[in-house]
């Protein structure tokens, strides 16, 4: 998303000669010379993307079609909790190593609120791009993803709970009033307002909910017949990461699991392995995806799982990157961008739509 207004520069694609390089399990991935890479540009109508950097701490959005992430002109906001920012210094120790982050419109706040986690346990919801603090509690235990409906109410995906959890954040600073379904391992929660309903992701189910009950009392019951199998066939443990809907139809979600990429159609319940196979976007260990209104895919994955001759591999923790990857709408890579010195855990499109 770029908040409040579209960029206006037209942008030139300019064609670049791959190559290839081969990581480990016998995946290849795709990179460009460095000069190439820096000549790759996004498209001009494409948004902007959040990244949760786990080195500074920080949510930081950067500008896409900035080639190097380095430049002051590619950083176009951060965040964190901070007690000039109304969190208490409870809250500000309880901040560490952000999960997931969204923005989203609620019209009775007036205006645009951020969403976000952390595996240090805070979850919080605060006025975007303010970032003055609107709700915040230390649910203790590595919420993985969140949500914000439209209502004010903020859903979390306890990962170490087990559960997927509705608050009444809507009616109170401290309201920790909620609703609670249980997912095994669950990472990603997203909210659905066709049907006023939220997709959630575990390591073995897709699964849909029923919002429901007041805004001080919400109530939240799994839609049995909606329940999807991850992939089992994978010798990876299923494992889901996070899901996101695809901007070209409403029927269809981007599933990042332990075992691959899937698109997930919500009617039939079929997921469909991600276009490209192990040379696109179907690899091991996909921590976030989400798709470009062009259509890119703008994918994160360890560099653990990565080839070692990408230039100075996150190695520590074990789950970051310091690549954001594209690929095109056939699963073909593109370019990366990187700072240095990041620590990517996911890296999204930012938009306020659902």
């Amino acid at each position: 998303m770029k908040p409040l207004f579209i960029l206006s520069f037209a942008l030139i694609f300019t064609s670049c000669k791959q190559e290839s390089l081969v990581g480990i399990n016998n995946q290849t991935q795709t990179a460009l010379p460095s000069d190439q890479q820096k000549a790759m540009v996004a498209a001009a109508a494409d948004d902007w993307v959040w990244t949760g950097n786990q080195a500074s701490n920080q949510i930081e959005i950067y500008d896409p079609a900035v080639a190097d992430w380095n430049s002051a002109s590619a950083l176009k906001w951060s965040w964190k909790p901070v007690t000039t920012k109304g969190y208490s210094q409870y809250a500000v120790d309880h901040w560490g190593l952000p999960t997931d982050f969204k923005v989203r419109t609620v019209s009775t706040w007036g205006g645009n609120h951020l969403v976000s986690s952390c595996s240090n346990g805070l979850v919080t919801i605060a006025a975007y791009p303010a970032g003055t603090k609107k709700w915040a509690y230390n649910l203790g235990f590595n919420p993985h993803g969140v949500e914000l409906l439209p209502n004010g109410n903020i859903a979390v995906a306890a990962t170490d709970k087990d559960s997927v959890l509705l608050f009444a954040s809507s009616t109170g600073t401290d309201n920790l009033v909620h609703a609670a379904v249980r997912l095994n391992k669950a990472h990603s929660v997203l909210y659905d307002p066709v049907e006023n309903i939220l997709w959630a992701t575990g390591n073995d189910f897709v699964i849909a909910m029923q919002v429901g009950g007041t805004n001080s009392a919400p109530t939240l019951t799994e839609l049995p017949a909606r329940r999807g199998l991850l992939n089992t066939t994978s010798s990876a443990n299923p494992y889901g990461h996070d899901l996101s809907r695809d901007l070209g139809d409403n029927n269809i979600l981007w599933i990042g699991t332990n075992g691959g990429a899937y698109s997930y159609n919500k009617t039939t319940k079929v997921f469909t392995n991600g276009p490209g196979g192990a040379t696109g976007i179907n690899k091991t260990m996909i921590k976030a995806i989400s798709r470009q209104n062009s259509g890119l895919f703008v994918i994160t994955r360890p560099d653990s799982e990565k080839t070692t001759e990408l230039p100075d591999p996150v190695t520590d923790p074990t789950w970051c990157t310091r690549y954001v990857d594209f690929y095109s709408s056939a699963g073909v890579f593109q370019y990366y961008r990187t700072k240095s010195g990041a620590k990517f855990y996911r890296a999204k499109i930012f938009r306020t739509p659902y």
